[in-house]
């Protein structure tokens, strides 16, 4: 899916499986996922998330993937590899993510070497975006807040 054609996105396309909110007190844009999802509904999902962005002009990001269960790395590595190196580039500012996760997809990614590879990339100084993952939102916002 190519990102530098966006088109308008409907509230309640991705009702189903996303809750996305901009949150002008913080100037984030928050990403909830509510259930697993299919590869199209997250490529979706992060389309809005960043129409949301460019509209608001917001380069902090809160993505909540707590209810996500599944870990796949294709998923992953699309967003980490592709999705988010483009989407910053589509920025006025540096792209901030703050990956709100359980501690059980940590071990899920802890235990799987492309998972752990792939994490630690979206995690590194070279990417365009900086990335952090966080198991308390509180810490994770605090993160956003003092960039």
């Amino acid at each position: 899916m190519e990102i530098s054609t966006l088109a308008t996105f409907s509230s309640t396309a991705h009702a189903e499986y996303l809750s996305l909110s901009y949150r002008p007190d913080l100037r984030t844009v928050v990403l909830r996922w509510l259930r697993d999802t299919t590869f199209p509904e997250i490529q979706l999902g992060h389309q809005a998330a960043l129409y949301l962005a460019r509209h608001h002009a917001a380069t902090h990001w809160f993505i909540d993937v707590r209810r996500r269960l599944l870990v796949e790395h294709a998923h992953f590595s699309w967003v980490v590899d592709d999705f988010l190196p483009q989407a910053s580039g589509l920025l006025p500012n540096s792209l901030r993510i703050a990956y709100f996760m359980s501690p059980n997809r940590q071990r899920i990614i802890d235990s799987q070497p492309e998972l752990q590879a792939t994490f630690s990339r979206s995690q590194s100084l070279s990417q365009p975006y900086r990335m952090q993952a966080f198991f308390d939102e509180a810490a994770a916002l605090q993160w956003l807040l003092n960039a």
